[in-house]
């Protein structure tokens, strides 16, 4: 289904939605607003890189923030989340929308493959592989730019990622990423407390949003919950039930140079 942005984010953009993880993304992004402190700080004429882009929602956010001046470099992998990331790029005419059809990793040129797909999707060395990588050094020097907001989802790899972006990392002042596990944590944190970064974790999964737009937008979040068969009204439900308990790992976490 094609859904208008407008009600839930004052801008005038739609998204196409095809498959439950393509509204769970729509949820995270746009219902749960969990990039809100990033989407604030971005600046017309910034350049944004949005790591593990999914279908595009944050770009399209981020896009319209930098406006004409700036750039958003969506990197995204996977053969699927691509297809309908390039889609809803073209509906929207974002023409300050640079897609990368590569695995963010630690050296470019390496094949791998992805496990999985939609907001799953994750990258694995196991195999021949059908995915070439790629680091943000080299998009940077490529497309000669210099970002100063880095946006990270990348499903485990994101270690790796930091790992081949050393160069890239002195010009960034704002982070926002998943941490999955320990190992990724330390070496994140190895990496961006070297350049000075500090740290703020934040909720990964805030559901006062959802019910607040719930109240602003009735009919169009049934809507949409209906063409999902209420998976996010299940999803609320077992987490009420559960106590709004939630496990280590992953974190969302902001990095921000003090």
């Amino acid at each position: 289904m094609m859904v208008d942005l407008r009600p839930f984010t004052g801008i005038p953009a739609k998204a196409i939605l095809s498959r439950r993880s393509d509204f769970a993304a729509f949820y995270q992004v746009i219902i749960e607003n969990i990039y809100s402190h990033l989407l604030s700080s971005i600046r017309e004429g910034d350049v944004v890189i949005d790591a593990g882009a999914n279908i595009g929602l944050f770009s399209i956010l981020a896009s319209f923030k930098v406006k004409e001046k700036g750039r958003v470099i969506a990197i995204e992998p996977e053969p699927n989340n691509l297809k309908i990331l390039k889609q809803n790029v073209e509906l929207n005419g974002l023409n300050n929308v640079i897609i990368i059809p590569k695995a963010l990793y630690d050296k470019p040129g390496k094949r791998v493959n992805m496990r999985g797909e939609g907001v799953g999707a994750f990258v694995s060395e196991d195999g021949e592989g059908t995915v070439e990588t790629t680091t943000l050094d080299v998009i940077a020097e490529e497309n000669r730019l210099r970002p100063r907001i880095l946006k990270m989802d990348i499903e485990g790899a994101e270690g790796k990622a930091l790992l081949g972006s050393i160069n890239t990392v002195k010009y960034l002042e704002l982070i926002e990423m998943e941490v999955h596990d320990e190992e990724n944590m330390k070496q994140v944190e190895e990496i961006l407390f070297r350049f000075k970064f500090k740290k703020k974790e934040v909720a990964i999964e805030d559901l006062r949003n959802v019910y607040r737009q719930f109240i602003r937008h009735p009919i169009n979040i049934l809507r949409i919950e209906a063409a999902n068969r209420f998976s996010t009204t299940k999803r609320v439900l077992l987490s009420r039930i559960n106590g709004g308990k939630v496990s280590l790992f992953p974190k969302q976490i902001v990095y921000y140079r003090g």
